[in-house]
């Protein structure tokens, strides 16, 4: 991990206004400079990331995939400021130019990609793999609306969405995507990325699923939508409401096309550093936080079947 002078940051903040926005420090509205130190904190985080995937690659290291429905992740800016080891450093270079580093943090959302202890448990996992310096990436979904946030009004408690996608985010869309089948329906998927950074140490990644065709426009009252729309609802919603069947049977779907994308991108990956597939256990290694990914277990024996392995030795691989 290289480290990075308040000079760098200043101007790396000061360059980031002038190409994004067009305008100077002194004009820049505090989101467009939360912006900006994002940006410049990326291109470490990023820089961290290729050298990372270098030494991976050099040594042929097994990759762990950590497979959960829920990523509770936090607010990405300060946690990777942190992590970095530049505190002192962006600090000093935001107030040099007039900012307060809290205030800027405050203008980011929170990721609402998780809901309390099974979540966090995820996110800690990855912060730990990262700060071990091991090779292992996250997988799950981009909720666009996360479980609800509660409002009150007349006296009354009322659950809504709690929308955290802004056009400019720590998400980082990516060219890879897949069908998923539900019997007679064929979904596409599209990865979103984001960076998460070890404490001085190396950054791996958050891969999370999304659906080409999801709408946020069928959302009407309250967090109420039509559950059968699979093609529009897919990745709308954290654990939707599952008290009748469509409910129940949307969770399922949720859950096997988060197990499906992450069993291709498993096997793609492993393809790509040199497995043959009869291998695949040298190359990777599952973690399933809780039941909810448990499906990746025959998808991965489907796949590894459709792909010319016979199904005893599909089975003896993924065990």
């Amino acid at each position: 991990m290289r480290e990075i002078s308040k000079e760098e940051f200043k101007k790396s903040i000061i360059e980031n206004v002038k190409n994004q926005y067009r305008r100077t420090i002194d004009e820049a509205t505090p989101q467009q400079i939360f912006q900006a130190v994002s940006y410049a904190i990326k291109d470490v985080i990023i820089d961290d990331w290729i050298a990372t995937q270098k030494q991976f690659d050099e040594t042929g290291a097994k990759k762990v995939y950590y497979l959960s429905m829920e990523f509770l992740m936090g607010r990405a800016l300060g946690n990777n400021i942190i992590n970095l080891g530049a505190k002192k450093a962006v600090k000093e270079a935001l107030e040099e130019l007039g900012f307060d580093l809290n205030a800027i943090e405050d203008q980011e959302p929170d990721p609402a990609l998780g809901n309390g202890g099974l979540g966090r448990l995820a996110a800690c996992f990855l912060d730990s793999i990262a700060t071990l310096g091991l090779s292992g990436d996250g997988v799950g979904l981009n909720y666009h609306l996360g479980l609800f946030k509660q409002e009150f009004k007349d006296e009354l408690q009322n659950a809504v969405p709690n929308p955290w996608i802004e056009k400019e985010s720590w998400l980082t869309k990516t060219e890879v995507s897949y069908p998923v089948t539900f019997g007679n329906l064929t979904v596409n998927s599209r990865m979103y990325d984001i960076e998460v950074t070890g404490y001085n140490n190396q950054s791996n990644k958050l891969h999370l699923f999304d659906l080409e065709s999801v709408d946020d426009s069928i959302v009407k009252e309250g967090i109420d939508f039509d559950k059968e729309e699979i093609k529009k609802n897919l990745t709308l919603f954290l654990y939707p409401d599952d008290s009748d069947d469509a409910g129940r049977l949307l969770r399922i779907y949720q859950q096997y096309f988060m197990v499906s994308n992450g069993a291709q991108l498993i096997l793609d990956e492993c393809v790509a550093r040199g497995s043959n597939l009869h291998d695949l256990y040298e190359y990777a290694v599952i973690q399933i936080n809780d039941t909810h990914p448990t499906m990746v277990i025959p998808e991965l024996i489907r796949l590894l079947v459709a792909r010319g392995i016979r199904m005893d030795e599909a089975i003896e691989i993924v065990t």
